[in-house]
């Protein structure tokens, strides 16, 4: 991720928590895992992905001790889904300062935390017939795969994107983000409408307290 000095200070102070409550996610994993929260196609509500934030090896509801924790993850998440409306989202990934390297691996698997809570809807994206969608959607689930496989000599695929992955995660993302609000907006404009329609025996919607065929009704 970015040098501490560059993260908001809430970030700063988040980051502290995590550390301090020992069984939460790390702060790029749970970036990421608030990053996959926000593109599922499927809406997560925060009681079932808090508890897994806090602590992904366990069940359950969210205890109150950490109720002043879960707004600061809260926080982050209003920034994670601002950022991905803005088309501005940068994942933050740990960095190697020793070597220079951006280690993208851990937010990948915070990711993949997320995916495996609705598995089945991130097959959605495959219906659809733009290439960048499936493009993205295969890639990311490629790179969780080589969290646990690291490609071997001969897989020229992952070595690519062992080396590209920092730069083209936030695209995918980003990608995705987009085409979750599109859907979401096509099932809106394709909600049959209400009917506005009043009933003959219903009071009347003038106000006059009076049944509908006896007033407005009668015109």
């Amino acid at each position: 991720m970015p040098p501490q000095t560059k993260l908001p200070p809430y970030l700063r102070q988040l980051e502290r928590v995590l550390a301090r409550l020992e069984t939460a996610m790390l702060l790029s994993e749970l970036d990421g895992f608030l990053a996959g929260v926000v593109v599922c196609p499927e809406m997560i509500l925060p009681s079932e992905w808090l508890p897994v934030a806090l602590d992904p090896d366990e069940e359950g509801d969210l205890v109150l001790e950490h109720e002043n924790d879960a707004r600061l993850i809260l926080r982050h998440y209003n920034t994670v889904l601002r950022d991905l409306d803005r088309g501005r989202y940068a994942p933050l990934f740990d960095i190697d300062t020793r070597h220079g390297e951006v280690l993208w691996e851990l937010w990948i698997e915070g990711f993949e935390r997320a995916m495996a809570l609705r598995p089945e809807a991130w097959d959605s994206f495959l219906l659809d017939p733009d290439e960048a969608v499936l493009r993205a959607l295969v890639g990311l689930r490629k790179l969780v795969a080589m969290t646990d496989a690291p490609p071997d000599s001969s897989d020229e695929l992952g070595a690519l994107l062992t080396q590209t992955a920092p730069d083209i995660i936030p695209d995918w993302v980003q990608t995705l983000h987009a085409e979750r609000l599109s859907n979401d907006m096509d099932q809106f404009s394709n909600a049959p409408a209400q009917s506005t329609k009043v009933g003959r025996n219903e009071p009347c919607p003038c106000g006059s307290g009076k049944k509908y065929k006896k007033c407005c009704g009668m015109n």
